[in-house]
């Protein structure tokens, strides 16, 4: 038997939801293992979800596609968060134990209130498997589509840390190296990120190819003192793409995507390696011209300096699947951080 030490994620408990989610759960909750484990199995963003027949249909059912099978945010096209595999009966179907991402679902009538636990390498490693417990379908059906969010999020950071770490052992040594001239951090973006163009604290990396295409942008703005907002990011962000990207002809440049003059953006505040940082993911477009893409970008205060300090990966995808290069670069954003002495 597996001796596994979950640790509780949050509860429902008078009439609200208590959160434990940190950027520390990528380290927390080991398996009591004796030997070593083997490696997770699985695509990157393949998903294990295992629930009794029984329990799958109807409404929960619905329910678990509209949520699991959703768009990744502010892609211009569906692809869906997870690639999904269902499994009734987890003692009969061992494949699946050692899978890398696993949603297991239950119902315990003696429970008053829904329970989420998470433990991290249970049979495999890297794994991470998240339990979801509740008093009935109906209260499990409801508290998944509640906390939707927060339930996809411990899966994407699982799969973005793993993407990381991955990245730090082969990076690009020029994009760091570049990187750590104009600002003194770092960052791992893939090997191929090559081509470049420095400004004033301004830094872009990229493929340089016609699809496909990632790229990395740093730039900073100045720090008001007050609380991070999308509208000063959107406002710092074009200032700086128009300045440093243009197009191939006069008059053309990178700007955040508009429709009737707002921002396609949207924004939220989370804790990402122990930093408080300002997520925005959006569409870019080039004014003037038929390109465009999405991005994703990580906005933190440096207090020492005064500034804002921005890492963005955009891609530029005409032709492929979005969803597999933003998510890397989004990875790459990970590892964004000082440089140590």
């Amino acid at each position: 038997m597996i001796m596994t030490r979950y640790r509780y994620i949050f509860r429902i408990a008078a009439s609200a939801v208590l959160l434990a989610l940190t950027a520390s759960l990528w380290q927390s909750c080991k398996s009591d293992q004796s030997s070593p484990l083997p490696e997770a199995k699985g695509l990157p963003y393949e998903l294990v979800l295992v629930c009794p027949k029984q329990m799958y249909q109807g409404a929960l059912h619905d329910t678990l596609e509209a949520v699991l099978q959703a768009s990744t945010p502010v892609l211009n096209q569906h692809e869906p968060l997870f690639r999904l595999s269902t499994v009734y009966d987890d003692s009969k179907i061992t494949a699946f134990r050692e899978f890398r991402s696993r949603l297991v679902l239950g119902v315990d009538a003696s429970i008053k209130e829904p329970v989420v636990r998470m433990a991290n390498d249970v049979r495999a490693t890297p794994q991470i498997e998240v339990k979801i417990t509740a008093h009935d379908v109906r209260q499990l059906t409801e508290f998944i589509s509640d906390n939707r969010e927060r339930i996809t999020d411990l899966f994407v950071e699982h799969e973005l840390q793993h993407a990381a770490a991955l990245l730090r052992q082969q990076y690009s040594a020029s994009t760091a190296s570049a990187l750590r001239d104009v600002c003194g951090y770092t960052v791992c973006v893939p090997q191929s990120l090559r081509a470049s163009k420095r400004g004033t604290d301004f830094l872009w990396t990229g493929t340089n190819l016609p699809d496909r295409d990632m790229n990395f942008v740093y730039f900073s703005y100045p720090w008001d003192g007050g609380a991070l907002t999308d509208s000063a990011f959107v406002c710092a962000h074009d200032s700086a793409l128009q300045a440093n990207i243009p197009g191939s002809r006069a008059g053309q440049y990178m700007q955040t995507a508009r429709v009737d003059g707002k921002p396609l953006a949207i924004a939220r505040m989370r804790m990402i390696n122990n930093r408080c940082v300002l997520e925005v993911r959006g569409l870019w477009d080039v004014r003037g011209a038929a390109l465009g893409g999405p991005f994703v970008a990580q906005a933190h205060v440096d207090t020492l300096a005064g500034r804002v300090r921005v890492a963005e990966g955009f891609i530029y995808s005409p032709h492929s699947s979005k969803r597999p290069l933003l998510r890397q670069m989004e990875a790459a954003l990970r590892t964004f951080e000082p440089e140590k002495h």
